[in-house]
């Protein structure tokens, strides 16, 4: 059985008053079920409950949805996430509803192992009979609490999980047990005995990594001893561990992430563990000199508010450079934290306080502008080829912006305080003409290096270097990014849901060129296809169906449902179709125009010349000839 299978049967099986009902009190009005909503401040039952339609709605806040997405939104949890608590709560196997897929034995055995080294290891570390641990965390200042949620651990100076393998009764089930933690780096062949293996990490204290979803896919160890040939070495890249695409503390801190909506990225799990102990709980740690595809997708799936926290050497401000990059290329413009003259956020922290850390995070500025400020020399060169010589190393920071204004605004900005005299248009006319050769560039993927097992710090240089489209190597279930609809896509969404015959009109298409959410463009074609396709008495239910699922946001999944909570089926003669698609149509230019308003607006706050302020004026004298045009205009007359 499958996802698909459970999303089924929590949806016709189990009343969404049921679901709710395990976490709201509910109560019932004449032939409904109220509820105080818990989404905003409800003094009065404001939120209905239908269990005939299966959803939910709150006719003061706007909520909507079904009973998966009433748990997520309500626990802040993911797709799969909320699958797994309603499945909790139900008394329903969430095991049996995985995705159908030959089980591959060996991932399944590297897991358990895994696992199960984590919990010897920690055990071993929670003894108390070794000093070097004990002295760990006293000297790190980390509580038990702390030891405990994070499962540290320590490797003594013998074989243990050697010998744990080795205790496996059925000789078959411990050759394979054997050989999957050989594959996987946990253990090593004797050199002088090729029958005899031995522990690879020995003497060192032991930091669990996990899988998003908090299964242990491998190891960071940490020296005791300065004679000992690496302070840090890690699990080797394998079938079950590929760094690059593992954020460490990712399954602690998501939840941190959602509520705050941002993200703090270190280098280190000892920085991320300090943060994260110090009240900072929106941290993770990159475990590479770059992000993977996966940790990428993953961090902008729950924020667009990135700081990075990395260490304050060379090392770490070229890894800053790297990820600012990777971030800027999907349009998020990253802030940069230094931690000059400590190392790190750790360091920081012990040296300054929590307080004091908070307070850089809200005073931090983008990274893009540290690197623009490190172009600029003390001393303006006065020879005219070194500035344009700076201005094109500018252009090359802020290019993976492409043509946003955050990217022409900065380079119109740069030209200014080098003291080029050419004109806006020029400037930025120079900069798209960098970006079209830049694109015409074949792009260079650096090849993998080879792994070294004992490397130093997770973090640095000298570790594998990623590809940049590499995929993570185990099955995960991927939850639909937090995308935001503007009020007028909301509107736009609900009045096609309700009336899906203005989707197959001509003026349609004038409207869907006005659309700039990506997600709302696809959804609204998927729907065209299916009004063309299902007859009326299934078009609400497979509507329904096609948009309760994780491949959609929480806010699209909550208008779709809400303009179903009272759905009849209805038509309207082709004038009143006309009327509304234009004034949808009209809705949607408006709304672009003000929100292009706002930006100028902003512009014009940070504006230090006559010469761009009367440029911003005379943008925002058309926007408002352009709105009263709209304003005034009158729809086609049908024939």
């Amino acid at each position: 059985m499958s996802l698909d299978d459970l999303k089924q049967k929590i949806k016709e099986e189990i009343p969404i008053s049921s679901v709710i009902g395990n976490y709201l009190s509910i109560k019932r009005s004449g032939s409904a079920m109220v509820s105080l909503c818990p989404f905003h401040g409800d003094t009065k039952p404001s939120m209905n409950i239908n269990d005939s339609k299966k959803i939910f709605k709150c006719f003061a806040c706007g909520a909507a949805g079904d009973a998966i997405t009433f748990v997520m939104k309500h626990r802040n949890l993911d797709y799969v996430e909320a699958l797994k608590e309603i499945c909790q709560k139900q008394g329903i196997n969430f095991d049996s509803y995985q995705e159908e897929r030959k089980v591959n034995p060996k991932m399944e055995m590297a897991k358990k192992i895994l696992t199960r080294a984590a919990l010897l290891y920690r055990k071993i570390g929670a003894s108390n009979q070794f000093p070097p641990y004990t002295s760990f965390i006293k000297n790190r200042g980390l509580n038990d609490e702390i030891a405990t949620t994070y499962s540290l651990g320590f490797a003594p100076n013998k074989s243990s999980i050697t010998d744990y393998l080795k205790s496996i009764p059925d000789p078959k089930d411990r050759d394979f047990a054997i050989s999957v933690a050989l594959d996987i780096g946990l253990i090593r062949r004797d050199k002088n005995n090729p029958d005899a293996q031995y522990d690879t990490f020995r003497d060192r204290i032991i930091f669990p990594i996990w899988d998003q979803f908090g299964q242990v896919v491998g190891f960071t160890s940490r020296a005791i001893r300065d004679d000992q040939k690496a302070k840090y070495m890690n699990s080797v890249e394998s079938f079950v561990f590929n760094k690059s695409n593992i954020l460490y503390g990712f399954h602690l801190a998501k939840n941190a992430i959602r509520e705050k909506d941002s993200v703090i990225l270190v280098e280190g799990n000892m920085d991320q563990i300090a943060l994260y102990h110090n009240g900072f709980l929106n941290t993770v740690a990159v475990m590479g000199v770059a992000l993977g595809t996966s940790s990428l997708e993953r961090i902008i799936s729950l924020t667009k508010n990135v700081y990075l926290a990395l260490d304050s050497d060379r090392a770490g401000f070229i890894a800053m450079e790297r990820i600012n990059k990777q971030l800027a290329e999907k349009g998020i413009v990253a802030k940069y934290l230094d931690f000059s003259p400590q190392k790190d956020p750790d360091d920081y922290l012990k040296a300054h306080g929590a307080l004091a850390l908070q307070e850089k995070i809200e005073n931090a500025i983008p990274a893009i502008d540290v690197l623009l400020n490190n172009l600029i020399p003390e001393k303006l060169p006065e020879v005219l080829d070194r500035k344009l010589e700076i201005l094109h190393k500018a252009f090359d920071v802020v290019a993976p912006l492409r043509s946003d204004l955050s990217a022409t605004e900065r380079v119109v900005g740069l030209a200014k305080r080098l003291g080029l005299k050419a004109e806006p248009s020029q400037i930025i006319k120079n900069y798209e003409d960098h970006l079209s050769k830049s694109t015409d560039k074949p792009k260079f993927i650096q090849p993998k290096k080879e792994v070294i097992e004992d490397s130093g710090p997770m973090y640095r240089d000298e570790d594998f270097i990623p590809h940049e489209d590499n995929e993570t190597p185990f099955d995960i279930e991927v939850s639909a990014p937090e995308i935001y609809l503007s009020k007028m896509e909301k509107l736009l969404v609900q009045e096609l849901v309700q009336l899906p015959s203005l989707l197959n009109m001509d003026k349609m298409n004038e409207i869907l060129d006005l659309v700039t959410n990506d997600e709302v463009k696809k959804y609204i074609g998927k729907i065209r296809r299916i009004t063309m396709e299902v007859d009326d008495r299934e078009y609400e239910s497979v509507v329904l169906n096609l948009t309760n699922t994780s491949e959609y946001s929480i806010d699209l999944r909550e208008v779709v449902t809400s303009a179903f909570y009272n759905y009849k089926p209805k038509d309207a003669d082709k004038k009143t179709k006309l009327r509304i698609l234009f004034d949808l149509k009209n809705k949607l230019h408006t709304e672009q125009l003000k929100n292009r308003k706002e930006e100028i607006k902003k512009l014009q706050q940070t504006c230090d010349s006559e010469e761009v302020m009367t440029g911003l004026l005379n943008q925002l004298t058309e926007i408002e000839k352009t709105i009263q045009i709209i304003k005034n205009s009158k729809p086609e007359k049908s024939n």
